[in-house]
């Protein structure tokens, strides 16, 4: 029964939050009654088809799915990355986990897929994941700018009857003579330390952008505790995307982010913490903020399956405080 409440609590919360949305759909100029802080004039850190189809050979194209999907159909002229984003450093609960690559894996990656500081990347996924998201964040956390999602992905390039290429048209990374400089890195990568320190302190919003069965903790996957870091505001990450004419996933409009955004607390005044299950939802979320001005913005790559599992010296007590339900 009380499981059973919670799932309740959880979709009443879900629908009292549709229906403040729904309230102001009726296009994607119109604001609520507080407009937003910051109204970016285009979401930076993803790309168009159309761009990309416009001038494709100033462009290094990645393809990060798996090789079978590669295969069967990839945009002309785009690598695949072979390589974890995942690091060797061992995470809190003493094994290797979701932690972002060191700088040293960082640059063995760029080496290997032949990414130089000058090189312009633009990285795909399928339409709806967001493992995308983990490559560019990993790009822009050592400094590479020039890196962008493709929105809609492989499945809005077909949509519009664009070019593929199967195995047989398969493009090898052509790998980098002199390694990859990194001149400057950018703070968005936290551990959970920081964000236990952060935990409901003034000017700050973690955010889970898991689903709200993982939040509540009636979806506890494989880890050995569910719920949510307390204080934390959910806002599943798919929330960001709508789809298109074609049934197509792609990014919503700034004006229709930056007002859901703000529903939830997250505005650009603030320092943002992003957190999901494994650092992948959360760093598609991240680079979202990011390409919208935010400039206070964490990615918690150790996320819930490191907060969730950590113990205490003692090897039986957990070392992360958790909560179950919703904020109601």
């Amino acid at each position: 029964m009380k499981l059973q409440k919670l799932i309740t609590m959880a979709a009443v919360s879900a629908t009292i939050t549709a229906a403040a949305l729904l309230s102001g759909c009726g296009s994607s100029t119109e604001t609520l009654n507080t407009p937003p802080a910051v109204v970016a004039k285009a979401v930076e850190n993803f790309a168009s088809t159309e761009s990309l189809a416009a001038n494709p050979a100033n462009v290094l194209v990645v393809d990060v799915r798996a090789f079978s999907s590669y295969s069967t159909g990839h945009i002309p002229g785009a690598i695949r990355n072979s390589i974890s984003l995942n690091s060797t450093t061992p995470s809190a609960t003493g094994a290797a986990g979701t932690l972002g690559l060191t700088q040293t894996e960082f640059v063995a990656l760029a080496d290997k897929l032949g990414i130089t500081p000058s090189t312009k990347v633009i990285a795909y996924d399928t339409d709806s994941s967001s493992s995308v998201g983990r490559f560019v964040w990993t790009l822009l956390r050592y400094g590479h700018k020039n890196v962008a999602i493709l929105d809609g992905g492989y499945q809005k390039w077909v949509a519009e009857g664009r070019p593929v290429l199967t195995k047989s048209g398969t493009t090898t990374p052509t790998p980098n003579t002199t390694s990859y400089v990194v001149s400057s890195t950018t703070d968005i990568d936290v551990d959970a330390a920081y964000v236990l320190s952060h935990i409901n302190l003034p000017g700050t919003v973690i955010w889970d952008s898991r689903t709200v069965l993982e939040y509540i903790g009636a979806d506890q996957k494989t880890n050995p505790r569910g719920g949510h870091i307390p204080y934390a505001v959910n806002l599943d990450w798919t929330n960001l995307q709508v789809k298109n004419s074609s049934g197509v996933y792609v990014l919503k409009s700034n004006i229709e982010i930056l007002n859901l955004l703000q529903l939830y607390g997250i505005t650009p005044d603030k320092e943002i913490i992003v957190h999901c299950q494994a650092g992948v939802r959360s760093a598609y979320a991240s680079d979202t903020l990011l390409g919208l001005g935010f400039t206070k913005v964490k990615n918690y790559t150790g996320s819930w399956g490191e907060w969730s599992a950590a113990l205490k010296a003692d090897g039986i007590t957990y070392k992360y405080p958790i909560s179950l339900g919703t904020n109601l």
